[in-house]
This record gives structure tokens, sequence and C-alpha cells, in this order.
């Protein structure tokens, strides 16, 4: 992407994102940004590829635990900030992509909520083949 994407800061949200400490980490990268902005359809990669994506999200937020991002929502829904859950990126779904809606482009901040330091596996039931583990565990 030769342009740099346009950002839309929600500047109380991100002072109360800091405040409350509930993320190990954020991002503002440009690459980052791309990145959590795109899965994996046809549509998508044809996007990345030509670089015509229609937005893209304006911050990566990494919670570290469930309490992270029980704080992260109660913000969101408090400042009327938009989360974006990103597991591993590999959807085909277009899940992640950020359109115009039909009333206009989305005018809110956009957060991508990345879950992939919550990768414990929580426990496993032999007996029964099942398996409790965090979102951002992988296959």
């Amino acid at each position: 992407m030769e342009i740099d994407p346009p950002q839309n800061v929600n500047h109380p949200f991100l002072q109360a994102l800091d405040a409350s400490q509930c993320y190990s980490r954020r991002s503002f990268e440009k690459w980052e940004r791309i990145m959590h902005s795109h899965g994996a359809s046809l549509r998508e990669v044809f996007a990345l590829r030509y670089g015509r994506f229609e937005r893209y999200v304006d911050v990566v937020v990494m919670p570290g635990s469930t309490e992270h991002v029980e704080k992260i929502i109660a913000l969101a829904k408090q400042h009327n900030v938009c989360l974006i859950p990103y597991g591993g990126g590999t959807n085909v779904t277009q899940a992640l992509w950020l359109s115009n809606n039909a009333t206009g482009q989305e005018n809110r901040m956009i957060v991508s909520v990345d879950m992939m330091r919550m990768n414990k596996i929580l426990w496993v039931d032999k007996d029964n083949m099942t398996a409790c583990v965090q979102a951002g565990i992988r296959g």
C-alpha cells in the first residue's frame, strides 16, 4: 500500500484505555492496521494486492486476559467506538471486511481487538475429547 490509510482517532477512548491498563500492547503502525483489516477471502486478497480497501482499522489493541476484553468492551460502548475481534486473520468469510454501509461511511473509530496474546489451553477432557481454549489459540 503506497498511501497511508487515514485514521479516525477517538482521543477520550484512548485516554480511558490507557488509564484502565486493559491491554498488553496497542499499535498504530500502518502495516499492522492494514493486516488487521482483512482476512483471506479472494476478495480480500485481491484488495490487498491492488490496494483497494475502503477502510482500515484505526488501532490494534491486544488484550492479555478476559478482564481486559471486558474493560475494552465497556470503554468502547461508553465512547461509541466500533470493535472488530481478530483471531488468526485467516478467515474466508469476510468477517474483517470494513466497508461503507448503506447510509454512508462508518464514522466511529474502529479498533481491532487482536486475541493472539490470549492463547492458553485452559483445560482438556480426554474422556469426552473436548478442550477449553482462549480465543487467540491457533489450530
